[in-house]
This record gives structure tokens, sequence and C-alpha cells, in this order.
């Protein structure tokens, strides 16, 4: 790995930044000039950001497009890699290299709505959060712009079951989770590397986090764009099935949360990419059907023979009805405050009362 004095410029603070922006980056240098464009003018005289690339020995024109940006006043701590180290190992060196008190790893084909920075900023300096959540949108191949709106939009949680009950699924994505590095060590030296190879390794650090969780915020505002449709090789139903599930069961140490992770996985996920899989199997590297590795994984899960099962197996038509009902079916339980998504779960004690605060 190489460290690139010529374009370290925020190395020369004399302050620790409050958030590191980590954005781990492979040959996708169009994508990362696209993010670059959207940042430069949001983290350009923004001391308490740092901006952290990690490129992982991109053959494309990578080191030119953070040179390009550098050149324009841009502060950045850009990382070669001799080699490719594969995408986990590079996650690890982003999250251990930050030098922020909150570490935000971003991925290198999404977007942030203009003044998003200043807002997540805001709200990371508020208070001793040891996890925040982003919500976004999505796109494919044309992005519709939106501002980060004048008004705050998040949810202030001091009880670990009801804030895994918001994101459960969605702690695998990079891009919508802060973490409080301070929080992570505090737990002491952990195996991070031990998932290295397993598409998940970023669950490591923010599970310790939730372990150690008493409080996080939840923004409801959507000041990040993801890009649909530009991810893949690796296998869905091994990734999101047998090492998502072993991964949390290993790493949460309360068993209420490790099931709601699990449920909401099944709930909310997999009938979406089940649909997608009947729509465009090519397009996946799974080599046997999904539901042959997740049938062992969830027989005894009722949601999976609900939500996700008739999905599977159903004509297309049908298929797409059912996928369509269980989209309802989540926006009515979360409106409801997720009592499908909590049935069955052993009941926690709430650390203090009042539990969620909007934030004004």
């Amino acid at each position: 790995m190489r460290d690139s004095s010529s374009t370290q410029s925020s190395s020369s603070q004399t302050t620790r930044p409050l958030l590191t922006m980590a954005i781990p980056t492979y040959n996708r240098a169009g994508c990362l000039r696209e993010l670059l464009s959207c940042l430069a003018g949001q983290v350009k005289d923004e001391p308490r950001v740092e901006l952290l690339i990690s490129d992982n020995a991109s053959p494309d024109d990578t080191p030119a497009v953070v040179q390009d940006f550098v050149a324009q006043g841009v502060s950045v701590r850009y990382l070669r890699n001799a080699q490719n180290i594969g995408a986990d190992a590079n996650f690890l060196q982003c999250f251990e290299k930050a030098q922020g008190k909150y570490v935000w790893l971003f991925s290198d084909d999404d977007l942030i709505v203009p003044g998003g920075v200043a807002k997540i900023v805001k709200y990371c300096g508020r208070a001793e959060y040891d996890l925040i959540w982003l919500s976004g949108y999505s796109f494919e191949a044309s992005l519709k712009p939106r501002l980060a709106g004048m008004r705050n939009d998040a949810i202030d949680i001091s009880d670990p079951t009801e804030y895994a009950k918001r994101v459960n699924v969605f702690f695998t994505y990079i891009s919508g989770n802060i973490i409080n590095k301070d929080t992570v060590v505090a737990a002491g030296p952990k195996p991070y590397h031990d998932l290295i190879g397993t598409s998940m390794i970023q669950l490591s650090w923010t599970f310790t986090a939730l372990n150690r969780f008493s409080r996080g915020l939840y923004i409801r505002e959507k000041l990040i764009a993801a890009r649909l449709n530009n991810s893949g090789g690796y296998q869905l139903s091994q990734v999101f099935g047998s090492n998502l599930v072993a991964i949390t069961r290993s790493w949460l140490q309360s068993e209420t949360l490790s099931q709601i992770v699990i449920n909401g996985t099944i709930q909310r996920f997999w009938p979406w990419i089940l649909f997608k899989y009947k729509t465009s199997a090519s397009s996946f590297t799974d080599q046997t059907k999904p539901q042959d590795v997740l049938i062992p994984l969830f027989r005894n899960n009722l949601r999976y023979w609900l939500f996700a099962y008739p999905v599977a197996v159903l004509p297309f038509y049908l298929s797409a009805g059912w996928h369509f009902l269980t989209r309802v079916i989540n926006r009515l339980d979360r409106a409801a405050g997720y009592p499908i998504l909590g049935w069955g779960v052993a009941k926690t004690t709430p650390k203090r009362a009042g539990q969620e605060l909007r934030i004004p």
C-alpha cells in the first residue's frame, strides 16, 4: 500500500476530524469522478471532514481522477494498494486508517445530495452516537437531483432493539451506516480480519458498535442516492443467506438483536431479490437456486414461507403480485412500529424511558 503524499493535504490538520468519509474503490473511475464532483464543494472548506480514498490497485485512470480534484483544492488522503487485496480487506483498511471519530464508508458508485455533508456533520456534532443511519433513494442510469431540506428529520433512539427494527438487514449497506470508531475501539481488539472473504466484513465493526449501543440516530431525510444494478461478483444466496446468518449469530451478543436482523432479511430483502432473480437469473452468479440455500437456513421461520418462498415458486404474474403484497405489508408494518418484524422475538426492557426523540 502506498499513502500518496502528493495528494494528502488533510494530514496537515492539527485536530482530529469529526467524520472520516472513506471511499473504497476499484476500477470505477467514472463513478468516482461523479461522486467527487458531488463532494468537492461540500468538503473543500470543511476541516471537520477527512476524505479518504482507498484505491484497490485500479487498472483504470482512478489516480488521475483523484489528482484532478486535488488540483482543484480538495483535501484528499489517497491510499493506493500495490495489488488488489479484495473488497473486504480494502473495507477493513478504510476503517483502520480512518482518523475521524465517526467513520462513514461510502460506496464509490453512490452519491450525496447537495448540502448533505453539512447536515450530516451537524448531526454528528450534536450528541455522542454509537451508530447513525442515513436514508436514501435509488437511481439507475440518471439521477434526479435533490437538495438537503431546511428542516431536520431524524429520530434519536436509545433502545438498541428499536434501532435494529428500523435498520435490520440494512446494517449491511455501507453507505447508510456511520460508525462511532471510539465505541468500536473501546470494545477491545476484535478479529475483524476473520470476515475477509465473506463480503460482509463491515458487519464486524457495525455489530461491535451495536453490542455497545446506548444511543443512535436514525436520519429519515434522504441524503444519499444509491445506484442500482451496479454491484455483483458474489453469490447472493451465500452472502445474504449463509454468511449473513452466521455472522449475525456469532457477532451479535443479543439473541433479540440477532433475530431482528434475520427477520428483517427474510421479510424485507429476500422477496425483492427473489423476484429480481426470477426476472433476470442470468445476472446472478449463484450456481444453485437461492431457495436451495435459503430453505435449510430459514425453514423454521414462518416469515420465509409467507414472504419469500411464494415469490420464488409461483408463476411470474402471481409472483409479481405476491412481491407487491409484501411491499405493502412491510410499509404497514413500519407505520405500526414493526409488530410483524418483532413477532416471536423475545421482549427486552427499554434502556430508559422515552426511547425515541424527534430532532426538532
